[in-house]
Formats: structure tokens, sequence, C-alpha cells
């Protein structure tokens, strides 16, 4: 008799806890940062802000979402410029959710779906320059990928910025383009010789027209010459023959 009324106890305890383990409510948190998606038998029925809420099992469900800022980071896509030189470009996302429920209903995952975005806008921001356009332009980058991920808002999303992390050639090729770079400064450089040697000339030339005009300047340029406590000897031959026309000669000290 005992023994069976203990099987009818435990089988009472077992019915019970059946039942508070189905039917009985039990809490979930939505945090500060979060946004709770609430479901009831899979139907959404709304949005609630951070607090304490009691679901019935099987029947109520809150999926969170987590508003906060967050950085993705797209790693390093191989794409071609438009003169079709292969180069790697990784890139930082500064993300956050605006719209949870359209973050979980619209798309599967929307972090998958932001960085399928970024990969086609990346590829098509980088086929329109060529490999010089894209090196001297690559904080620009960054901004036009911006614009062209535009759908990112229809799945509650706001991008911030994107921003160009790394930049990166084959090393065969980072060796020539150097090599082109240096090359072309060399140039440059050569070119700015030649055009301060043809001034020089050009300042020669001109002022040897001046004297020839002006005899009279030479006679002004020896006297600041002396003015200015030269310590070469200054020596002055005139020549009745020519009129008031001098030689001049400038010889140092210690010449004889």
């Amino acid at each position: 008799m005992d023994f069976l009324a203990f099987l009818a106890a435990l089988l009472a305890a077992l019915v019970v806890g059946a039942a508070v383990q189905y039917f009985w409510p039990r809490p979930a948190t939505v945090h500060e940062y979060e946004r709770g998606l609430r479901f009831k038998k899979g139907r959404f029925v709304g949005e609630v802000g951070p607090g304490r809420y009691w679901l019935r099992p099987r029947i109520d469900e809150i999926r969170t979402v987590d508003t906060r800022r967050r950085q993705l980071v797209v790693s390093g896509q191989e794409v071609l410029t438009a003169d079709r030189v292969p180069i790697k470009v990784s890139l930082l996302v500064d993300y956050s959710v605006t719209d949870a429920a359209n973050a979980v209903l619209r798309v599967e995952e929307y972090r998958n779906a932001l960085y399928g975005l970024l990969q086609i806008a990346l590829r098509q921001a980088v086929a329109e320059k060529e490999l010089d356009a894209a090196l001297a332009e690559r904080g620009d980058l960054g901004d036009a990928i911006l614009a062209a991920i535009g759908p990112a808002r229809e799945f509650g999303l706001d991008v911030r910025s994107v921003s160009v992390r790394d930049f990166m050639m084959a090393g065969s090729l980072r060796t020539a383009y150097s090599d082109v770079i240096l090359a072309r400064q060399q140039g440059l450089a050569a070119l700015e010789r030649a055009r301060g040697e043809s001034a020089a000339l050009r300042n020669l030339a001109n002022s040897a027209e001046l004297l020839e005009r002006h005899p009279g300047l030479a006679h002004l340029r020896l006297l600041q010459a002396v003015e200015g406590g030269s310590d070469n000897r200054i020596v002055i031959t005139l020549d009745p023959e020519r009129g008031r026309k001098a030689s001049v000669e400038v010889a140092a000290e210690g010449d004889s």
C-alpha cells in the first residue's frame, strides 16, 4: 500500500513538473542597448524596449537585437582597377542597427547582407579608377562605397563610415611600381635642373645685353663692390683715345 502511494506521489510530481515546464511563464530581459522583437506563436506582434518580460513557454518569444555601434572588417578583396591591375583592398566599416524589425524580418542575416553589399560596391568603385588614381584618392574610395550601399538602410542598418584599411599589391608589382615612381621623380628632377640652368643662362644673356647698351652700369657695379669692402685690388685704366670710356680690372691683393 505504501509502495502504491509512493508511485502515485511520484507520478503527480512528474505531471506538475511537466505542467510547470510547459505552461509556467518564464522571464526574459531586454537590456538598455538592445531592442526586443516579440513573437506570439511565431507571429511578430511588436517591438519592445529595455525591461523584464514574462513569456508563456511554447507561445511567446522575444528575440533581442544589439543596437550598439559596431565595426565590420571586410578582409582583403582582390579587385581589378580600370587599367587591369590586380590589387587587394580591405575595409573598416562603422555601422549600427536602427530598425531591429527590418534587420531580422527582411534579411536572413543582416551582417552577411551588409558584407555582400560592401564587396560589390568595392569592386565597382575600384573598377572605375586606374591604379594611380586609386592610390592617390584612396580616401575618397570609402565615400564612393558608402554612397553605393544605400540598400543597407532597407534592412535597418545605418552605415556611418567606410574607410580603406589596407591597400596591397603583389610583391613583383609593388617593385615595378616603385621603379616607375623613382624613374618619374628622377625625370622631374632633371627637368627642374635644366629649367634652372636655362634661367641662369637667360639672366646672363640679359645682363650682357644690358651692359652693352648702358656701359655706365659697369661703373655703378664697381662702386657697389668698393662700398662692400671687397679685398680685391681694383685697377682703372683711362683711355683718352676712346673718350670717357674706361677699362676695369679686378685682381686679388696677392697678384702682381
